[in-house]
């Protein structure tokens, strides 16, 4: 399979290939120069791997988001 690579370095990943590894448009994909080849992986990004991590905690400790955006207010006023 061939693909070309665009003016600023963009390229179109076959939706064959997409689908098959579930790379949708705000996928996040890890790149790496391995000799002469580049190879991609998905990959989550930092922001869901905390963001659920914190979601589960929060449900685990019975803190809600109202809770959160009060502290968060009070924090800001100091």
């Amino acid at each position: 399979m061939l693909t070309r690579v665009r003016d600023k370095g963009q390229i179109t990943i076959p939706s064959s290939i997409r689908e098959a590894l579930h790379i949708s448009k705000d996928s996040v994909l890890s790149v790496a120069k391995v000799g002469d080849s580049i190879i991609l992986t998905s990959k989550k990004s930092l922001f869901e791997s905390v963001s659920g991590k914190f979601s589960k905690q929060a449900q685990k400790d019975s803190i809600s988001l109202k809770s959160l955006l009060k502290d968060l207010k009070e924090i800001r006023k100091q």
